[in-house]
């Protein structure tokens, strides 16, 4: 079985069997052939990131001594899932061949907006602080981002994009990022995406107060 990115392989194995049915630590450790200890371990890593919660305890038999029993989260299916990459470049090569432009990038940025979780900035805060945020942001999402604050406006600027393959299928994907970015720090965001023929995309955005 192959570990999904950002996952270890024996976290993986662990967070599948939960999902399959097997939801207390005795009954992981005999379906994965190894000890009580080594699936506590990677169980307490799996519920501190949200993939897995405890949601109740059993009899495990033992003189009567109880077992947690846990159960897969939101994040968790997603984390194991493969399809959204393939199905995301597959929708949004889709739409581009067969919606409009105008109603296309109306589309993706509605999108951005509805993706977007709203950063808790204070009003206040500087455009070196949004941007710093976005440049997060980008990170939380699987990319690389790093920003260079000028006079009136910040440029932020990738090693690769976090929705690389819905890009080369369709490159106004990027206005997706570009209304997510806006949204979540509160600014104005332009895009200026390399995505040409041949090229691997890479994010860049040039940032400025609203």
């Amino acid at each position: 079985m192959q570990s999904k990115p950002g996952l270890s392989a024996a976290r993986f194995s662990v967070l599948d069997a939960v999902r399959r049915g097997h939801q207390t630590v005795n009954a992981l450790a005999e379906q994965l052939g190894v000890s009580d200890n080594a699936v506590r371990m990677q169980l307490s890593t799996l519920e501190r990131d949200g993939y897995v919660l405890r949601r109740g305890v059993v009899h495990s038999g033992r003189a009567g001594q109880p077992a947690a029993e846990y159960e897969i989260t939101r994040i968790g299916e997603d984390a194991l899932s493969r399809a959204y990459r393939p199905v995301l470049a597959a929708l949004v090569s889709v739409m581009g061949k067969r919606l409009d432009q105008r109603t296309l990038r109306s589309v993706f940025a509605d999108a951005g907006k509805k993706a977007a979780v709203e950063s808790q900035l204070p009003a206040n805060a500087s455009l070196s602080v949004r941007a710093a945020a976005c440049a997060g942001l980008v990170e939380s999402l699987g990319g690389s981002a790093t920003v260079r604050v000028g006079r009136g406006q910040a440029i932020l600027e990738g090693a690769g994009c976090p929705l690389s393959g819905a890009v080369r299928a369709e490159p106004a994907t990027c206005l997706i990022m570009e209304s997510l970015l806006a949204q979540h720090a509160g600014l104005r965001a332009r895009q200026r995406c390399k995505h040409g023929d041949g090229e691997q995309p890479c994010c860049r955005f040039e940032l400025s107060m609203p």
